[in-house]
């Protein structure tokens, strides 16, 4: 698989739109024009309901996640995975049949990490479900995911390239939450936690 190939790939898998399904079959609306406007799982919980933000959430992960593990079976090739979970944010954030209004990635990016770095990711990622169960505020969850899997990606893994992949990832969605809510849509409400 060429570099190209695999990067379409895993841009059409992170392109699918859960948080744009979900409330066009519930509620037969655009959850870009609800809530503050973003085609993600905390906007789709907030106006939709708890099981289906949670629904998209988890399907978001699971689609970061995938493209990872397919890289990984398909070309054994490290810096091809990486594009791929790269491409698939990509496609999350901006996806082309959405006119490229997706969501802000983070759990997406939850998922990449967690395939990319799984001796790091699946510790911390189950920390963060017990901090979500016990706050009901993505946010704190979020953060101990984002953070703490750069501060442990060198110590852990020993590989410089995937300790600037872990912080790459968490930065990228930083500054497209920034761009979304601060340039593109700053009227709208921002109620991230």
């Amino acid at each position: 698989m060429t570099w190209i190939g695999l990067g379409l790939l895993g841009y059409a898998i992170g392109s699918l739109p859960t948080a744009y399904l979900f409330p066009r079959y519930f509620l037969g609306q655009d959850i870009r024009q609800m809530g503050d406007s973003n085609s993600g799982a905390a906007n789709v919980f907030r106006n939709v309901g708890a099981k289906a933000g949670i629904a998209v959430g988890a399907i978001d992960i699971i689609k970061g996640g995938v493209v990872v593990v397919l890289a990984m079976v398909l070309v054994d090739d490290t810096y091809m995975e990486m594009m791929a979970g790269g491409a698939a944010l990509a496609g999350h954030n901006f996806p082309v049949h959405l006119k490229f209004r997706g969501g802000r990635g983070a759990a997406t990016a939850v998922g990449v990490l967690i395939a990319s770095l799984p001796l790091i990711g699946l510790p911390i990622g189950a920390i963060c479900l017990v901090v979500l169960y016990v706050s009901r505020k993505a946010i704190y969850p979020l953060a101990i995911f984002l953070i703490g899997i750069p501060v442990l990606a060198w110590p852990v893994e020993g590989s410089v390239a995937l300790a600037i992949y872990a912080v790459a990832i968490p930065v990228a969605v930083g500054l497209n939450h920034f761009f979304t809510t601060r340039i593109l849509n700053p009227g709208a409400a921002d109620n991230t936690g």
